[in-house]
């Protein structure tokens, strides 16, 4: 399988970030730590293939949604915060390249729109 593109991994790890933060909001006992082995899209997929609760599945999955929109939208401090806050190891440079990734595909989305 070809590795993620650059693209691809930005979602995956904002995608992580809102799926603990929900995770540990919804199903706080199944929250796990994110080591130095962190893959991106390994927290979300983690979960879901040990959660047969369709119920919390479907809560955990809305928030999560939510929560990835919200991302998107930071600045690099809020979102390297917010990366801290739920153990991600995202340096401020990262946190400034995917911050302005996503104010690219917004601005991009605009001018197409205008």
């Amino acid at each position: 399988m070809n590795a993620p593109t650059e693209n691809q991994q930005f979602h995956m790890i904002l995608a992580d970030i809102a799926m603990m933060a929900a995770i540990s909001t919804y199903d706080r006992q199944s929250a796990v730590a994110v080591g130095p082995e962190y893959s991106p899209g390994s927290v979300r997929e983690g979960w879901l293939a040990r959660t047969g609760d369709p119920a919390l599945r479907s809560r955990v999955n809305a928030m999560a949604t939510a929560g990835f929109a919200s991302l998107q939208g930071m600045q690099a401090a809020q979102l390297a915060a917010a990366a801290k806050t739920y153990g991600f190891p995202l340096t401020v440079d990262d946190a400034e390249r995917m911050a302005q990734h996503f104010t690219n595909r917004r601005e991009a989305v605009l001018r197409y729109r205008s």
